[in-house]
């Protein structure tokens, strides 16, 4: 008998979330399927890692909040993905603001102001900078202590790696991680468009994934979905 998945993720049931979830690389992971309309306390227990997939129902989200966190209070890992309302809710945040998308800004040749940020994180050895150099959806504030990973330059809102923070890791917040970003790689990967946001999911995945047998860890990851 198979040990139960340490790595959970909530969705909606979208087509984009399913889409994902039936991706081989994965489905790899052994993933627990969360589904956000019925979830129950008790489907959070065990988690070591829990990713919020992005575009959920903000008020189930919210209503399944203090649920969730569980995992990150208990010493786990809770990745929240873009296009979700936390305010209110989210340990540690400061700010959520909205910011203009530039979808296509490479077709251009424009500099769409997205920088990477701490090279020596840990992140950087599962993520590349295509992985996250796509387009997000709003700029955080995330707590003092928090590391912010990415950042833009081309909005106004003051300190750009302070108050236009695109990644973050907050290990100060809970007694566990908090791995928060206004990017959606669930969204486009299930979609089957946007350069870089599969490299930004199978990523978060190799950098929080928890009790994969080596055996199965996907070791490549396509370059667009």
């Amino acid at each position: 008998m198979s040990s139960p998945s340490r790595l959970g993720f909530l969705h909606g049931g979208a087509f984009h979330q399913l889409a994902a979830l039936a991706d081989p690389a994965v489905r790899a992971w052994r993933p627990r399927e969360i589904y956000l309309p019925e979830a129950r306390k008790d489907d959070f227990d065990g988690l070591d890692t829990l990713i919020v997939s992005d575009r959920l129902h903000p008020g189930l989200l919210a209503d399944t909040a203090p649920a969730l966190l569980r995992v990150a209070e208990n010493g786990g890992t809770v990745v929240v993905l873009g296009e979700n309302r936390i305010t209110g809710w989210l340990p540690g945040l400061r700010g959520h603001l909205p910011a203009e998308t530039n979808f296509w800004w490479w077709r251009t040749g424009d500099d769409n102001g997205v920088r990477l940020g701490h090279a020596d994180h840990p992140a950087w050895a599962h993520l590349s900078e295509r992985a996250v150099r796509w387009h997000y959806h709003g700029l955080l504030e995330p707590p003092e202590g928090a590391t912010p990973l990415v950042h833009t330059v081309l909005e106004d809102e003051g300190d750009p790696e302070r108050r236009q923070v695109l990644l973050y890791e907050d290990l100060v917040s809970t007694p566990g991680r908090l791995i928060v970003t206004t990017m959606d790689p669930v969204y486009h990967h299930g979609s089957r468009f946007m350069p870089g946001a599969t490299q930004l999911l199978y990523g978060l995945l190799r950098w929080t994934g928890a009790g994969l047998p080596a055996v199965l860890a996907p070791t490549s990851s396509r370059g667009s979905s």
